[in-house]
């Protein structure tokens, strides 16, 4: 395992906490679907800078190539940022990632095993699904009152 892209890949996750309780202060004083809007035209108004400044010019004309369903990420991540906006100032940043995390882990458990989207194939194996139990007992143990 490259440990390089995992604690990069950690820090993303740090910027996704901080991510989450800034929007859901920011939908708790805009409205949910307002305060996801303005997250998501912010991070468009950064991501274009950086294709204007740092990309290849000609590539964004590929996505008149690219299969269509591939353009979903976009709104998986509309739906997902419109979760958090909900859901961080009800049940906490933490349980509300934990579970977001666990709902990944789940999908991407999945994804990995029947290499749905041509990334490296991992077959699920004990430890893996010890893994997913551990984290659900995590969620448990997290929200338990």
């Amino acid at each position: 395992m490259n440990w390089l892209f995992v604690l990069v890949t950690a820090c993303a996750g740090i910027l996704m906490s901080l991510q989450a309780g800034v929007n859901g202060a920011l939908g708790k004083k805009t409205g949910t679907i307002e305060g996801a809007f303005i997250s998501f035209a912010i991070g468009t108004l950064v991501l274009l800078l950086t294709v204007l400044f740092f990309g290849k010019g000609n590539s964004l004309l590929s996505v008149l190539t690219v299969p269509k369903w591939q353009l979903l990420g976009g709104f998986l991540g509309a739906v997902y940022v419109t979760v958090m906006v909900i859901a961080a100032p009800k049940i906490g940043v933490g349980s509300a990632l934990l579970a977001s995390i666990a709902g990944q882990m789940v999908a991407s458990t999945l994804i990995d095993h029947f290499n749905l989207f041509g990334g490296k194939q991992i077959p699920i194996d004990w430890k893996r699904i010890t893994a997913l139990l551990l984290i659900a007992a995590a969620l448990y143990l997290f929200n338990k009152k």
